[in-house]
């Protein structure tokens, strides 16, 4: 392409769109200056392409299991390695869980739509941790109000002690109370 005049090469880019034409100036570096043009700087600033975002996270309790986020497409994708052979892929925009097994070797299991257990296991999975702030602006409805209520001060003291406040509250106080928050309905009902 360094061999063709510019001359050329604007004609040729003058017949694309100017997502194309942003794409054939960046790719001559040498011609650059002569085919980007106010056009292509106001179509690069009105159309921006965000960086994909990534967050790694090592966790090492019973358990092998890494843990990284991305987003990107405006989408939240949680990547859990668990045990050594095993990848579980959380899309935690449309809500479904992909597993990939390492030691299958036609592995079939597809997409499978998040219920409130797994939607849980990843809170429990997540908890003490910082990994999803910041990213909440792609995560479906109901992983993120799940994961919210999780993190309630009540809900990070010792299971005895909140034991002891549940027997404490009055009936309708203590069902009030758990069905304030789909984390404590999953736990108690």
């Amino acid at each position: 392409m360094e061999s063709l005049p510019y001359e050329l090469l604007q004609n040729i880019s003058s017949y694309l769109l100017p997502k194309y034409q942003c794409r054939l100036a960046l790719i001559s570096k040498y011609n650059y200056q002569y085919l980007h043009n106010d056009l292509l700087k106001w179509h690069v600033k009105k159309s921006l392409i965000t960086p994909p975002r990534y967050k790694c996270l090592y966790r090492c309790d019973d358990i092998y299991c890494h843990v990284s986020l991305t987003e990107f497409n405006k989408q939240i994708v949680l990547y859990e390695q668990v045990f050594i052979d095993n990848l579980h892929i959380h899309n935690l925009t449309h809500q479904w869980i992909n597993t990939i097994d390492y030691n299958i070797k036609n592995n079939e299991h597809g997409r499978v739509v998040m219920d409130i257990r797994e939607i849980i296991q990843i809170c429990e999975m997540l908890q003490g941790t910082n990994i999803l702030t910041g990213c909440y602006k792609y995560i479906h409805k109901i992983p993120l109000l799940v994961y919210l209520s999780s993190r309630h001060p009540l809900l990070s003291m010792p299971g005895e002690i909140l034991d002891n406040i549940m027997d404490n509250l009055s009936d309708s106080d203590r069902e009030t109370f758990i069905i304030s928050s789909a984390y404590l309905n999953y736990i108690y009902n």
